[in-house]
């Protein structure tokens, strides 16, 4: 079936506001029509290109929140202050104006037992939209590289061209793995980890596990390179949806209720498939590429099965001078020194926050640290 993708008359609610002038019209065509019919995801990086797409679909009724539609934000917590707030008010509009639920994610470890030994294990954790605080905002989201930092020092290495761990660590398991959660249409997320206030896992069995995986570290430089993850909490507590998306209700899905098996599904062509709206743009073909590759299934897809990823923005013929044209004539949006490549402080995504672990990890060969001197988010109290 194909549909008519109108302008996006306005990003207030729904509600036309004086001289902001349309983004521009296109179709959308469902590859195979059961598609249609197939529960949806935006993933919503927080660019500009990725609000354009999450606010066309919206406005094109593409998403229907008793379907099981949602809207996925995994945070780095190496982002732009401004991305940060810009995320925040794109959430508050989607929740607001549309009634689908926004998530905010994050990549995290815990410790559980497996065949006798304490072992770190990673999953996801919900966060609310503002920053993390100890005392006054524990659900917090962290923005001080700590989530990048907490990957590293699981991995033990830094992410290169050849190796993108932290997409695929930070972004694609953590949706993949909530996915799993929220299409069961459970109310929340269960309790992972030991009730110890500190880590179980002992010097001597961490580096005689590495020993015998193959590792060839010296023990004092591994224990050093674990020394942060194994700071973090043991446990993930138990989350309620609705508590971290006001919107967040049980939904009607025949689809999904006749392949859930107990608490968890599962995905593939005979489980769980969905639609995934990326906002890759008319001008990012090497990407786009990848993403069909992934599509047409085979080694390329391995990890992504059940997914079928839908680029509205790239059938439009948009690129980046139409997305900033159009962002431009908004009341509202994400300023254009947040979008620079290396823009000042320690942010630009976490380009720097690599270049600053890359060079202590590889350098030193002893010590992970990212983000050590940052700016506040606007509007937050730093701690």
């Amino acid at each position: 079936m194909r549909r008519v993708i109108p302008g996006v008359p306005t990003l207030a609610h729904g509600t036309p506001s004086g001289g902001e002038s349309a983004a521009p019209a296109g179709s959308f065509q469902y590859e195979v029509e059961a598609h249609e019919h197939l529960p949806h995801i935006v993933k919503f990086s927080g660019g500009r290109s990725s609000a354009l797409l999450l606010f066309v679909v919206l406005e094109s009724g593409l998403l229907r929140a008793e379907r099981g539609d949602v809207v996925i934000f995994n945070n780095t917590s190496a982002e732009h202050p401004e991305t940060y707030r810009f995320a925040r008010e794109c959430k508050q509009r989607v929740e607001e104006g549309y009634g689908i639920p926004f998530f905010w994610l994050e990549f995290q470890t815990y410790e559980d037992a497996r065949n006798g030994q304490w072992t770190r294990l990673p999953t996801y954790r919900l966060v609310q939209p503002e920053p993390w605080s100890e005392r006054d905002r524990p659900e917090g989201y962290h923005w001080k590289g700590k989530v990048f930092e907490e990957l590293l020092s699981w991995d033990g290495y830094v992410p290169n061209i050849f190796q993108r761990t932290c997409t695929k660590k930070l972004k694609l398991e953590p949706t993949r793995a909530f996915l799993r959660d929220w299409f069961a249409d459970k109310r929340g997320t269960e309790r992972l980890g030991h009730f110890g206030r500190g880590s179980r896992i002992d010097d001597d069995t961490l580096y005689e596990s590495h020993r015998r995986n193959g590792g060839s570290v010296p023990r004092a430089v591994l224990l050093e390179k674990k020394r942060f993850v194994r700071s973090r909490a043991p446990s993930r507590p138990a989350q309620r949806f609705d508590r971290f998306s006001p919107v967040a209700r049980p939904f009607d899905s025949p689809y999904l209720s006749a392949r859930t098996c107990g608490t968890a599904v599962s995905f593939g062509p005979r489980a769980v498939e969905y639609i995934a709206f990326v906002g890759l743009r008319h001008d990012e073909q090497q990407r786009v590429r990848r993403v069909r590759q992934r599509n047409a299934g085979g080694p390329a897809g391995a990890g992504y099965e059940g997914e079928h990823v839908y680029m509205p923005l790239h059938g439009m013929r948009i690129d980046a001078d139409k997305v900033e044209s159009f962002w431009n004539r908004r009341r509202w949006g994400l300023s254009a020194a947040s979008q620079r490549r290396f823009p000042s402080g320690p942010w630009g995504r976490h380009r720097r926050a690599r270049r600053r672990a890359s060079r202590r990890l590889h350098g030193l060969g002893v010590r992970i640290r990212v983000g050590r001197t940052v700016a506040c988010p606007p509007g937050a109290r730093c701690r």
